[in-house]
């Protein structure tokens, strides 16, 4: 583990047994909703939660300098249990446990990096996420709070289905799902394995083998039983899909999210702003594929693919931006590396964002995509004291995030760099 992150470790253990009252100060604080600094910045922080009104005299302060307070960053779109790189066959030869290990690194990683809350959506068959969220929760080791899909529904020979290798092989298949029973079955079956929400993949993907990113998965009634019986279950669903024709079947079905959105035309766009359906475009995640040098190994397939979605990728995303549809930051982090989880924020600029709108999509946006707006994504009074600072004003350099100096989750100090 980083020594940072044992830091984080034992600091955070040694906050929990004792929690005081205290008052973060800078030299700003950025109000998210309205794209206002105020100078200088102040949080009065208890029992976990920003306060209203003035602190008690007396109160611990942590003096930050010249920097700005912002509300714990969220990521909708994470695989902290993957390892940059594995591919296919590594994912085969991976034990389970070793990749709930690379789970407890990249969790902390990216704790520190800013991200308080993280929505997991795709892990291993044996629901090492829904262990890595509880003993997070539990406080046992630090990292971000995290909302779970476990393993992502799929089809046969789709995106999600291993099928790089010959017939004789078969690796975890119990996510694979080909009628509406076995997509009812599926949904009780993770609800008993007690996932946030259910992740599938509507359409093709990048990185895998023979299927296409423009082409539906799921049959409409596949598709419909899905997402009936997850709602049934108290669940959202998340969905997967590059390719137009899948977005809108998905987005009928009635999912939460489409993750990606590559090629989203004008029409789909209107469909999904009508339903309330969020897009999480994880856009460092395909740029990183063509990385110079090939550093995470992609497969020649994936990279034609890659090159082929990444022109029609930046016309979908202007699409959904100019159609209001409300877009929340998510990345693919397992894709590249998991410190790099800020890197998105300098892609949804250059695609056509503002500064304010992209560090919204982290923060309002994403907190309302997890029904969680009323807890996390503001510093208001009430909300939970997931803190972080920069230095400088991320609304004239954008890449100040990739650069955050403290972090406080849940009220607890995680991170301090002076």
């Amino acid at each position: 583990m980083p020594l940072r992150c044992l830091f984080a470790c034992l600091l955070a253990m040694s906050l929990s047994a004792q929690e005081r009252p205290l008052i973060l100060k800078a030299a700003r604080l950025l109000n998210v909703r309205t794209g206002k600094l105020e100078t200088p910045g102040q949080l009065w922080v208890k029992a976990g939660r920003i306060q209203a009104g003035p602190p008690p005299a007396g109160v611990e302060i942590i003096d930050l300098g010249n920097r700005t307070l912002l509300p714990g960053l969220i990521d909708c779109h994470t695989h902290l249990l993957f390892p940059a790189g594995l591919g296919e066959l590594g994912y085969l030869k991976r034990s389970q446990a070793a990749m709930v290990l690379d789970g407890v690194v990249n969790a902390c990683k990216v704790l520190e990096a800013g991200f308080t809350t993280v929505r997991d959506v795709g892990a291993s068959a044996g629901f090492g996420d829904v262990a890595l969220r509880d003993a997070i929760a539990r406080g046992d080791i630090p990292g971000p709070r995290m909302l779970v899909a476990g393993p992502a529904l799929s089809i046969t020979g789709g995106h999600g289905d291993l099928n790089g290798f010959p017939p004789h092989v078969h690796v975890g298949e119990d996510h694979i799902v080909d009628s509406p029973d076995a997509g009812r079955h599926a949904v009780r079956e993770w609800h008993k394995r007690g996932v946030d929400l259910i992740k599938l993949h509507a359409t093709g993907g990048g990185l895998s083998n023979h299927d296409d990113p423009g082409a539906p998965s799921f049959s409409p009634p596949e598709f419909k039983a899905i997402v009936e019986e997850a709602r049934r279950r108290g669940l959202d669903v998340c969905a997967h899909a590059h390719g137009d024709a899948g977005i809108l079947e998905a987005t009928q079905a009635g999912v939460r999210s489409i993750e990606h959105g590559s090629l989203l035309s004008p029409a789909t766009a209107k469909e999904m702003k009508a339903r309330g359906t969020f897009l999480v475009p994880t856009l460092y995640a395909l740029e990183s594929i063509l990385l110079p040098g090939n550093p995470y190994k992609v497969p020649e397939g994936s990279l034609a693919k890659a090159r082929a979605i990444l022109p029609l990728r930046k016309a979908g995303f202007r699409v959904a931006l100019d159609a209001g549809i409300p877009i929340a930051y998510g990345t693919d982090i397992g894709v590249f590396e998991h410190g790099q989880v800020a890197a998105d924020f300098r892609y949804l600029v250059s695609y056509g964002m503002t500064p304010l709108q992209a560090l919204q999509s982290a923060t309002l946006v994403a907190a309302e995509l997890l029904r969680m707006g009323g807890e996390i994504g503001s510093l208001e009074p009430g909300h939970i004291a997931d803190v972080i600072a920069v230095d400088g004003d991320p609304l004239t350099d954008i890449s100040t995030l990739e650069r955050v100096r403290f972090v406080m989750k849940d009220g607890k100090m995680v991170l301090r760099i002076p």
